[in-house]
């Protein structure tokens, strides 16, 4: 939910439309959280700006998943959502179905392949939500190669919030500890396949670190 509530709050405010795929409990939470930061959930789903389904409706609406039958869903929605006077589309979709009681992580790659493909160009953000623990490491592996972007939410236990990006064979993460107020930011990158690490430092703030981590990674990748 530290990732999830102000993800939508940023599209609602910017008047995207969102389009969510949640658990029950995920979407009473959500509710809640949103109206506690001043948002009426109620009414922007009146409006339309706001949508939920189930995953069996989103992805499984046959029975069993079809990434591009899923795909073709979501180009519509995307043209729809900007023909009503949407900014953009915006969506969130939790994946943890894939793996209870189901075969279908090789099918989610391969979706995880074509969003990457469709997204590009259109005025659409997606967010796909892994429950780390349920995914195989090889699955998840191959998923964050399909990512620019991932943003490790910590449990309770954990210190440090971190934010991997990753860009072809190199990738890097940027860590701080969220505990402390203006905490500093950490942050290397490196090479995945063969392992090295190319470089590393601090930074003030979360801006300044993410412009010398793009930095290192163009020169990485040039």
């Amino acid at each position: 939910m530290g990732v999830l509530t102000p993800y939508i709050a940023e599209g609602l405010r910017k008047r995207e439309k969102c389009f969510c795929v949640q658990k029950p409990r995920i979407v009473r939470q959500l509710l809640y959280d949103l109206q506690f930061i001043g948002i009426d959930g109620e009414a922007e789903i009146a409006r339309g700006a706001l949508e939920f389904h189930s995953e069996s409706e989103a992805y499984l609406p046959t029975g069993k998943f079809e990434p591009a039958a899923m795909m073709e869903m979501l180009s519509t929605a995307i043209a729809d959502a900007v023909q009503r006077g949407f900014t953009g589309f915006r969506s969130a979709g939790e994946l943890s179905w894939a793996v209870e009681g189901r075969n279908e992580c090789d099918q989610l790659i391969g979706y995880e392949e074509l969003v990457k493909k469709s997204y590009p160009g259109q005025p659409a953000t997606g967010l796909c939500q892994y429950p780390i623990s349920a995914f195989p490491p090889n699955v998840l592996e191959a998923v964050l190669e399909k990512h620019q972007l991932s943003i490790i939410e910590p449990s309770n236990l954990s210190f440090f919030n971190s934010l991997g990006i990753h860009r072809g064979p190199f990738s890097a993460e940027i860590v701080a500890d969220r505990f402390v107020t203006q905490p500093k930011y950490s942050y290397v990158v490196e090479r995945r396949y063969p392992s090295e690490v190319l470089s590393w430092g601090v930074a003030p703030d979360f801006e300044s670190a993410r412009s010398e981590v793009e930095k290192e990674l163009e020169l990485a990748s040039a």
